[in-house]
């Protein structure tokens, strides 16, 4: 393998590692901008709420049809596949780095 190759496969991985990162970034950020309007306008304490940031239950989606206020960024509804996509995105970056390094190094564990 070329350092030429080596390079643009790095530079590759750094673009998937920034993009995971990325979409976890916005998931967290889509949550915490439709449930803290759902805790303030229904109470509903942050423990039960923190479960919507990975799954979407009855609960989570009765949470968010009970609270009637216009969201910030007129944002209704939160959806957890962009976290789970930002996740696997992370792993498979990670993974893939580590499958690409040089056979020598991980030997040594460097």
């Amino acid at each position: 393998m070329t350092a030429r190759t080596t390079v643009r496969k790095l530079l590759s991985l750094r673009w998937l590692e920034a993009m995971g990162i990325a979409l976890t970034l916005v998931a967290l950020v889509w949550w915490a901008i439709v449930y803290a309007q759902v805790m303030s306008n229904t109470g509903f304490p942050i423990e039960r709420t923190l479960p919507c940031l990975l799954n979407t239950s009855d609960r989570c989606s009765l949470a968010m049809s009970l609270c009637k206020n216009w969201h910030f960024l007129g944002i209704k509804r939160y959806s957890p596949e962009l976290l789970w996509t930002g996740a696997i995105v992370s792993s498979l970056a990670f993974l893939l780095g580590s499958f690409m390094q040089n056979p020598r190094q991980r030997k040594e564990g460097t």
